[in-house]
């Protein structure tokens, strides 16, 4: 279909804001611009209690993570949160009314991690963390009123990556089970000659050329972005969690989403696929501009709920 009415006069205001290209600009100024306008959006519910704690990372410091508990009862299953932001941007802040948002729809208790970011941090560093927090939680969840047995993974863009291989690292290190994973717009593979990244090269908020940027830095040999756990749809999918694939009609993203919600029901995993139509990348955690958010974290919220019956 067209591009949506919202989603054009997002991209209108965007641009109108004339910002120098992502990729020529040094990592620290794209960070600073992503955290401008940081905080909670009108009509974000209130939640029981939103804790910051630090936990022993793999990479020899402590990592952080936001536990984000619902106003429900407990015992409560709890979703591993991976944020957006192509593996260098972004933060539990930037994406922190979303996951309360979330944690309403769902009822579960959600974990924001802080993952390491790249450059500083590449390949494998983020899926790393995912996997320390993934045991950590399994080893603590009665401190938190958590039903251990009910655990699942979500994440937008790049934290989709991050949750999708965290599926297929806990599988082959006969980690912590997870019961669901939740993937918004995930990146899924490192081949920039699909389709969506040719019809959709520029002019909608995410381009391919700062895809390109974001590889560069998360995973700068070659040969590693074919690893499953870079590109998940590249690995054996067999026996990973129920999923929920959420894709975006004018996404570059859109094919290997699409793709890879393919490959899981090939593979036997029980999935549900949905493409939102006229919809953007990184719509989700635009409430304020785009109702497709809030149908998508309902969606979201649903499965999860589902899942943890």
């Amino acid at each position: 279909m067209p591009l949506h009415p919202q989603a054009a006069k997002f991209l209108k205001t965007w641009n109108s804001l004339k910002q120098p290209p992502m990729e020529t600009q040094p990592v620290s100024w794209s960070r600073q611009v992503t955290m401008a306008g940081v905080g909670l959006l009108p009509g974000c519910p209130e939640m029981a209690r939103v804790d910051d704690r630090r936990i022993p990372g793999p990479g020899g410091d402590d990592l952080r993570i936001r536990i984000t508990t619902p106003k429900e009862e407990g015992p409560y299953g709890v979703c591993l949160y991976f944020h957006g932001g192509g593996w260098v941007l972004n933060s539990v802040d930037t994406h922190d009314d979303l996951v309360r948002r979330l944690t309403a729809a769902a009822g579960c208790v959600f974990i924001s991690v802080d993952y390491r970011l790249a450059p500083e941090h590449p390949y494998p560093a983020a899926v790393e963390d995912g996997y320390a927090v993934l045991e950590w939680i399994a080893e603590n969840a009665r401190e938190f009123d958590i039903d251990h047995r009910r655990i699942a993974v979500a994440g937008d863009s790049a934290g989709g990556n991050i949750a999708a291989a965290l599926c297929l690292m806990s599988r082959d290190r006969n980690g912590p089970p997870i019961r669901q994973q939740c993937l918004a717009y995930p990146i899924t593979d490192c081949d920039f000659t699909r389709p969506s990244y040719i019809d959709n090269a520029e002019g909608y908020f995410l381009t391919a050329s700062q895809m390109k940027w974001f590889w560069n830095h998360y995973c700068p040999d070659l040969a590693q972005r074919f690893e499953p756990y870079a590109s998940p749809i590249r690995g054996d999918l067999s026996g990973l969690p129920s999923a929920l694939v959420l894709t975006a009609e004018y996404d570059p993203l859109r094919d290997e989403g699409d793709a890879y919600a393919l490959a899981l029901q090939e593979a036997g995993v029980d999935t549900i696929w949905q493409q939102y139509p006229g919809m953007i990348h990184a719509f989700l955690r635009r409430t304020e501009s785009f109702d497709a958010a809030g149908e998508a974290i309902e969606d979201i919220g649903r499965v999860l709920r589902q899942a943890f019956a």
